[in-house]
């Protein structure tokens, strides 16, 4: 597990791969990426408390979580790697679950909820993770290799600092002959950081880091809409934003009607096709313009990114 500036997440993680069941023997390696809180004073003490044999890996700057889990399973011992994260709570047949489907596969996914005692901060812009089956993107936080096969692909790759450092390595796994099992047995709970707005778009700069995967690995553009739209909303997005400039710059009727017409696919979008999450009703409509706002801001970092990786994904 990588961790940086969540010292106060660390024992209840630790506590929960304490109760691991019918797991084979195993040490945790907690990594800590640079912190400026009280993160290593705090792996410190669980190193010294816990009846597990864990320990804790220091790095001398912030890296990113790729350079920062490759820290990690390069100073493990064992022939199996799972991952974690330190805002997650692993399940106790998670260990075994993923230890067993390593047996035949040499990725193994498991299957992440939003923390059911947290359902009530689930929002429209909420920051959690969902994953029931097997999407291709192979998320860290309940994620494990064969440690043969991280030696064989180099782990993940330290220039993805921001994101799509998961999606890139298990591309690359695959690309070589790995083989993947996702297990549904393998639950671990995800925190659900509360919807705002605000923090949402504090979030978007991070997925800079989709435009550099795709460049590295540029199979990567099959998974995404007509090859360069990471999501379905962004193109969208895009014509109602041209759409509300054509409005307000509009000096006739028929100038108006093209623009507001041209907001009609995003409002279809945002309201029956891919609604935002955990909306009904009339609330669907009173957030369009905030869903826009979220959606042009991602468009945004993305554009930015494309012209620093000259890579167009939007």
């Amino acid at each position: 597990m990588a961790t940086h500036g969540r010292a106060g997440l660390l024992p209840r993680l630790v506590a929960a791969l304490e109760r691991q069941t019918g797991a084979p023997p195993f040490e945790v390696i907690l990594v800590d990426d640079g912190s400026s809180d009280d993160t290593w004073e705090t792996i410190e003490r669980l190193a010294a408390t816990s009846r597990l044999s864990l320990r804790g890996v220091r790095m001398p700057r912030q890296s990113g979580p790729a350079a920062a889990r490759n820290a990690g399973w390069r100073a493990a011992e064992g022939p199996l790697v799972a991952f974690t994260d330190d805002d997650c709570v692993p399940q106790p047949d998670w260990l075994a679950t993923l230890a067993d489907a390593l047996v035949h596969a040499d990725i193994a996914q498991g299957c992440t909820q939003p923390d059911p005692a947290q359902q009530h901060l689930l929002g429209p812009f909420a920051r959690t993770m969902d994953v029931r089956s097997e999407t291709g993107y192979y998320q860290t936080c309940n994620v494990a290799y064969r440690r043969s096969v991280l030696e064989a692909v180099g782990g993940f790759d330290d220039d993805l600092r921001q994101a799509g450092e998961d999606i890139e390595l298990a591309t690359r796994a695959i690309r070589a002959g790995a083989t993947t099992a996702f297990c549904e047995q393998a639950v671990v709970f995800h925190d659900v950081r509360p919807s705002s707005l605000r923090d949402h778009l504090r979030a978007t700069r991070r997925w800079g880091g989709i435009v550099l995967a795709v460049r590295k690995q540029p199979v990567l553009r099959d998974r995404l809409q007509h090859r360069l739209l990471w999501k379905s909303s962004h193109l969208p997005a895009v014509l109602a934003a041209a759409g509300l400039l054509t409005t307000v710059g509009a000096t006739s009727g028929r100038g108006r009607l093209v623009g507001i017409a041209a907001l009609a696919p995003y409002m279809r979008h945002r309201l029956v096709v891919q609604p935002l999450p955990h909306t009904a009703g009339a609330d669907r409509v009173a957030l369009l313009p905030q869903a826009l706002v979220a959606d042009l801001a991602e468009v945004a970092v993305l554009a930015v990114a494309s012209a620093r990786y000259r890579c167009v994904v939007l």
